[in-house]
């Protein structure tokens, strides 16, 4: 019924007839960056005007004014010739800006491969009281996603989105990094950064940063109650684990203050 990797599966706005011209586009314009508009069901190719349209795209403001104001633009597609599979922070800046759908490919020789979308509709985190498994996708599918998803699910709270790079946490903007640093503005308070201790006073609902890899807090769960996390790691789907086994790597916990 939902699949892991639903970011990479074709549907609304991006069907499998527009998902077929923008291929042919991509795989057309390589090296360099494709980029077009879903417009009223079908896609439009646009021309690429940035400075190196190797490494970057942009659509002239003209054409996306005129899109806008005639009122049936409903998706951006944009292909990464040589990868990553995932959003820039600049795809993730770009695609809050227009409040739309976004998608990226992926070309080849002949035929370009449907990398992701985000923007539209997502998952549910919970279906029928059992979680709904992902797969990890960076800035699409990934920990701060699922928990995002689940504090607007579970609490109808809506978290900001962050536009960031792969190994944003190698070299923070700021001393704490992307979690940390928007702590306050998120509504969320530090309860303890004791994780033995915290045993007496989680409450399901609770958050929890670690670091992996890294000298700040750069991973983001769940505490569900009964012993239980919702995690979702690189390289695996989200799941439920027991807290025993995450205890000692947990640097933080966190709590909205709204609880």
């Amino acid at each position: 019924m939902f699949h892991p990797e639903f970011y990479r599966q074709p549907g609304g706005v991006f069907s499998h007839e527009v998902i077929a011209d923008a291929s042919a586009h991509a795989v057309e314009c390589a090296p360099h960056e494709a980029c077009g508009l879903v417009r009223d069901g079908r896609y439009v190719p646009c021309r690429n005007v940035a400075a190196d349209p190797a490494v970057a795209f942009e659509i002239s403001p003209v054409t996306m004014g005129k899109a806008f104001k005639v009122g049936d633009l409903e998706a951006v597609i944009h292909s990464h010739p040589d990868g990553p599979w995932w959003p820039s922070q600049a795809d993730m800046a770009g695609q809050i800006e227009t409040g739309l759908p976004w998608a990226i490919l992926v070309p080849g020789e002949d035929t370009a491969e449907f990398a992701c979308q985000w923007g539209g509709a997502r998952p549910p985190v919970f279906h029928h009281g059992l979680h709904v498994p992902r797969a990890f996708l960076h800035g699409v599918s990934d920990c701060y996603s699922l928990v995002k998803d689940y504090y607007a699910e579970a609490r109808g709270m809506s978290l900001a989105e962050f536009p960031r790079d792969w190994e944003w946490w190698v070299k923070p903007e700021t001393d704490g990094g992307l979690y940390l640093d928007n702590l306050e503005a998120q509504g969320f308070e530090v309860i303890s950064t004791a994780p033995h201790e915290y045993a007496a006073l989680a409450k399901p609902g609770d958050a929890y940063l670690m670091s992996v890899r890294s000298k700040v807090p750069n991973h983001a769960g769940i505490y569900l109650g009964e012993g239980l996390l919702l995690e979702h790691i690189h390289g695996n789907l989200s799941h439920r684990e027991p807290i025993a086994r995450k205890l000692k790597h947990i640097t933080h916990w966190l709590r909205p203050k709204a609880l």
